[in-house]
């Protein structure tokens, strides 16, 4: 593996296309055939999917795909640094978590830790579930935040409840649904439902999509890839989104009701532990602040 197999594949992910990567790498097309299909062969893992219409990248490919960020990375800055010999000070803390939508809950809690560790240098790791605690495991990420499976373990992580999160419906505010209390099998049963795609979800949220979507035409239900996609779909009138409510990213042109009778959801940080790790336990104790104050 070598750096410009790894440059290749972030070229070709980022614009979906041999040709325009090509182009933008200034050689030819079948160079970056061959790099990737080296790669390919390297990893014993397929990283695209070709045909004579498009490029997709594949679920190898997605997980991949930081991996050879942080990798290309790590080594440009180890060759800038005997470019130009500096002192790097900065504090790296890497966070992983499921969705891009769970980052929008950290802003304040990393402004404030900033305040107290002026090269703090966050990093984020957004790859599917179980990829994730074998970073974890193996410490590529200092904390996950996620939600916790009934009954489930983690290795040998220690797991820290930080909210219990309601699963609620969300909808249009001016939805004829919109001024109920709660929403009942009936109210979502004469709606459209927009579901999260059930590698994307947490194992409890899957089980609830598969009792509502039972028995119901394939025509009354849209999977979504992401809580984004399925809130945008929501505000377009689409029909109901289900998923976990975190009061901190409502949309004020939506409502959100909770669904009677489904419990709510852990959600919390998995971590290894916080001896000798000042920034983990500082980002823990902030946690526990913001989400306290959310509820």
């Amino acid at each position: 593996m070598n750096t410009f197999q790894l440059t290749c594949f972030l070229t070709v992910a980022e614009t979906l296309s041999f040709a325009k990567a090509a182009k933008l790498l200034n050689v030819t097309q079948p160079a970056v055939t061959h790099q990737i299909h080296s790669l390919e062969e390297e990893l014993n893992a397929q990283l695209f999917k070709r045909t004579t219409r498009c490029v997709e990248i594949t679920q190898e490919g997605l997980i991949f795909l930081n991996d050879a960020k942080n990798v290309l990375s790590i080594i440009t800055l180890a060759k800038k640094r005997f470019e130009e010999p500096v002192v790097d000070e900065r504090q790296f803390f890497s966070i992983g978590c499921h969705s891009h939508n769970e980052m929008y809950l950290l802003p304040d809690i990393l402004r404030e830790m900033a305040q107290s560790y002026k090269t703090l240098h966050p990093i984020f790791q957004v790859v599917p579930f179980q990829h994730l605690y074998r970073l974890l495991e193996e410490e590529a990420v200092d904390v996950v935040l996620a939600f916790r499976e009934k009954g489930q373990k983690k290795g040998s992580s220690i797991y820290r409840e930080l909210a219990q999160v309601p699963v609620v419906g969300v909808l249009p505010a001016n939805h004829p649904l919109a001024e109920k209390e709660l929403l009942d099998e009936e109210d979502l049963r004469t709606q459209r439902l927009l579901l999260l795609d059930p590698q994307r979800c947490p194992d409890r949220l899957n089980a609830l999509q598969h009792c509502l979507a039972t028995e119901r035409a394939v025509s009354d239900l849209l999977m979504c890839g992401s809580a984004d996609a399925s809130i945008t779909l929501a505000k377009a009138g689409f029909g109901i989104a289900v998923q976990p409510d975190f009061p901190s990213l409502r949309d004020p042109a939506l409502a959100y009701i909770p669904i009677k009778d489904v419990e709510p959801l852990s959600y919390g940080a998995y971590y290894k532990s916080v001896t000798g790790k000042p920034l983990l336990k500082a980002f823990l104790q902030l946690c526990k602040e913001y989400f306290s104050f959310m509820d």
